[in-house]
């Protein structure tokens, strides 16, 4: 029993990784392929036939999005998913090495499959599972619709599942979150030494990155447009890691705020990032990561107060230069942006031309362009984020009606 506790010990050290697949990935995946496969217990003969047939080819690595999943660099798992139609997204595998099923990286790839889906403005994912998987599929929201012959299994019927995806952009009325103070973030606890390699590399390419203090959300509830929670603290460079390992801990999300500016013609204005940045050339509007300057005397968070933090800090923008409208909230897989509409009495271009002179006359200079959106076509850019695509084709739909 020691030994087996241990042993779960170690494993939690050992860093989770996703990474997008590359070509040289094709024989490791394929045996992890054939190896989950095997452990439902299929006669040999029909997985001789199986691995004859099935493999993850390079062509594949190629054309669809392949993820893989890794511990201490090793790879234990995979998804490979590709639009099917104008609202579909096809999770044509999911494989999870024998050694490492039931430690929820599954679970992981399927909310990876979700924000794939979101990327390409899909709202269905369509699946064929495995006769064995069928509960696994339908614990994480799937629902069989249909059936077809097993070739595993003659005699016996695939499920064909589906997932709707709900939407995004939801009106926020309450806001209840606080942060305790007693417990540290689990992610940077059990990472605390890859966490510290991944800073100094980052820092190696972007020398200009602070390593402050965010909070990250820990558990929330959204319901009847009142979303409560709670928020834990940590370092910019744990969520930094956190971020760019694939987002590994399902269990925390990052919540910020957004200023979402309109101008008196009618047009969204986001931001561009600078290079020098964490999120270099990506477009969103102006706002930033909550941190412990945000937190009131009785451990709430006051997310207002950080957007208007953000508003004056990226834009130059003072509480008596806006308007507030509406308050909004977008669910973006890891993502939870708080997004306050501001009405600002300025047209597109001088309003840009203002956001412009302040960020190049600032220490920090965080914007190198500010987008004007006059439409939603405006919107189809792929750097502009998932999550301010949905607030500003929410924000178009609502003026429409």
């Amino acid at each position: 029993m020691l030994l087996i506790s241990f042993l779960l010990f170690i494993e939690k050290l050992m860093t989770l990784k996703l990474r997008p697949a590359v070509l040289p990935d094709a024989p490791v995946l394929t045996d992890i392929l054939h190896r989950s496969k095997a452990s439902w217990g299929y006669p040999a003969d029909k997985m001789a036939e199986f691995r004859k047939h099935w493999h993850v080819s390079e062509n594949k690595i190629a054309s669809m999005t392949v993820l893989v999943a890794e511990k201490a660099g090793v790879p234990c798992a995979f998804l490979s998913a590709t639009p099917k139609d104008d609202v579909t997204l096809l999770v044509d595998d999911l494989f999870v090495d024998p050694s490492a099923q039931r430690r929820g990286i599954g679970a992981l790839l399927l909310a990876r499959a979700e924000d794939i889906a979101r990327s390409h403005r899909l709202t269905r994912l369509y699946l064929e599972s495995d006769l064995h998987a069928e509960g696994f599929y339908q614990a994480h929201g799937f629902k069989t619709f249909s059936h077809k012959p097993s070739e595993m299994v003659p005699g016996k019927e695939l499920p064909l599942m589906e997932k709707q995806l709900p939407s995004s952009v939801h009106a926020l009325h309450s806001f209840d979150v606080k942060v305790d103070r007693e417990q540290p973030w689990d992610f940077e606890t059990l990472n605390a030494a890859a966490i510290e390699r991944h800073w100094k590399k980052a820092m190696s390419a972007k020398n200009q990155m602070w390593n402050g203090r965010n909070l990250m959300l820990v558990e929330h509830q959204f319901e009847n447009g009142a979303l409560t929670g709670t928020c834990r603290e940590t370092s910019f460079s744990s969520f930094l890691a956190w971020r760019d390992w694939g987002v590994v801990d399902i269990t925390s999300h990052n919540l910020f705020g957004s200023a979402v500016l309109v101008s008196a013609d009618g047009a969204l204005l986001y931001g561009v990032m600078s290079g020098h940045t964490a999120n270099a050339g990506k477009i969103y509007p102006p706002g930033g990561n909550v941190d412990p300057d945000d937190v009131r005397s009785d451990g709430s968070v006051d997310l207002k107060a950080a957007i208007y933090r953000e508003l004056l800090e990226e834009t130059g923008l003072q509480r008596s230069d806006v308007k507030e409208g509406a308050l909004l909230i977008a669910f973006d897989g890891p993502r939870i942006s708080v997004a306050q509409i501001f009405e600002v009495p300025l047209e597109a271009e001088p309003l840009s031309q203002k956001i412009m002179q302040h960020s190049l006359g600032s220490e920090e200079q965080e914007l190198s362009g500010v987008r004007i959106i006059r439409e939603k076509a405006d919107l189809h850019d792929p750097m502009i984020v998932s999550y301010a695509r949905e607030i500003g084709v929410h924000w178009f739909d609502q003026r429409a009606d």
